[in-house]
């Protein structure tokens, strides 16, 4: 019995140390396959060519008493003229 008591701290620390040494190189391991994302900026500035055709309709819709006042404001316009 006694020679098993011996042998048992020995055993022990041979599997604790393999343990560490193992999780140390697991981590090693893993730290060294994390992808790296690079972001450059073009060396020319970014063109953008845009055909736009803008086309406004623009509509007044008016009562009788305005349209009233922008004619007499018009022929007054004209009288002037």
């Amino acid at each position: 019995m006694k020679k098993l008591s011996k042998f048992r701290p020995h055993f022990f620390s041979r599997r604790i140390a393999f343990g560490v040494s193992a999780l140390l190189f697991g981590l090693t391991g893993l730290t060294g396959c994390t992808p790296t994302v690079q972001l450059e900026t073009p060396k020319e500035g970014i063109t953008i060519n845009m055909n736009v055709v803008v086309d406004h309709n623009i509509s007044v819709k008016m009562d009788e008493r305005t349209q009233d006042a922008v004619a007499e404001v018009e022929a007054e316009a004209k009288q002037q003229d």
